[in-house]
């Protein structure tokens, strides 16, 4: 049995309103993402922050959506992590396909393709990636084998959680290529202002990256380092990062090696220019350009 989740916790501030509710071509964003998720999967929920949110979403959804579950406080982390942990700790599955609620032109058969793909590896976790080694991190699919693993990061992640966590947690991940999951990277990509609706920003589907990326991890790296770092060996943690930092490098997966790397500065008693080096190659190769964001909070 196979659950559709969509995310739909967000403020929508940089949109300038309620983006699930915006309406293309007469239809409500959240019924669009809604409907392409609802023919892959035997139950279809979304993920809010309160009852009067899931109140308005479903009922410019409710033909394509089942019910909802509101953020649970306890998951020790926020955003978009605490959002995916609520579904797989609350929601009973054999797998999950997760993603966000503002995809304007998603539809079943790229999700579809994906979702293949995860299977036919017979893969923990997995999610899309980009020619220039960034994920499409908050579409994921999972199966209940990953939950195991994400027990640890739902109790200490705290306010460092990213939606990235669940990749660097699980044992086997897929990383597919935009390239293999659809012939229009539009659709698997979502909108934060207004402006991408007409003219959406789509990462480049060439680069560093060229085909999908399989990782095998028979002991996760970020679980061992994030309970060590609990346990105030904060050294050790800081050695395992930099290891696993090292391997995303290697597969030039930037985006998780950026958030790695940003665990590794934050182990540091130290300023360390050769760190910060690395990290601003990470976010030059991603090509972002606001770097404030990724700094350690």
């Amino acid at each position: 049995m196979l659950y559709g989740v969509l995310l739909a916790g967000g403020l929508s501030e940089r949109f300038g309103g309620d983006k699930y509710l915006w309406r293309i071509q007469d239809r409500p964003l959240i019924s669009i993402v809604a409907s392409a998720v609802r023919g892959l999967s035997d139950k279809v929920l979304l993920i809010v922050r309160d009852q009067e949110r899931a109140s308005k979403l479903l009922e410019e959804s409710h033909a394509h959506v089942d019910g909802f579950i509101i953020d649970d406080p306890n998951i020790n982390c926020s955003g978009p992590l605490r959002g995916m942990l609520t579904a797989l700790f609350h929601v009973e599955a054999d797998e999950y396909l997760i993603v966000p609620g503002d995809m304007p032109w998603i539809d079943k058969e790229s999700l579809g393709h994906f979702i293949d793909m995860c299977r036919s590896l017979n893969v923990d976790c997995g999610s899309i990636v980009w020619g220039n080694g960034a994920l499409s991190s908050t579409i994921q699919y999972f199966t209940k084998n990953a939950r195991k693993y994400l027990e640890v990061v739902a109790k200490l992640r705290g306010i460092y959680g990213r939606a990235t966590d669940t990749l660097r947690s699980c044992s086997r991940i897929l990383l597919a290529h935009v390239k293999n999951v659809t012939n229009d990277p539009r659709k698997l990509v979502g909108v934060n202002f207004k402006e991408e609706i007409i003219n959406p920003e789509i990462p480049p589907i060439d680069g560093v990256v060229k085909d999908n990326v399989y990782i095998e991890h028979l002991n996760p790296y970020f679980i061992q380092a994030l309970t060590t770092e609990n346990s105030q060996r904060i050294n050790e943690a800081l050695e395992i990062y930099k290891f696993e930092a090292g391997e995303y490098l290697s597969l030039n997966v930037y985006h998780l090696a950026l958030h790695t790397l940003i665990d590794v500065k934050r182990c540091l008693s130290r300023e360390d220019t050769e760190m910060d080096s690395k990290i601003q190659v990470c976010i030059n190769e991603l090509g972002w350009n606001r770097a404030k964001h990724h700094i350690p909070r």
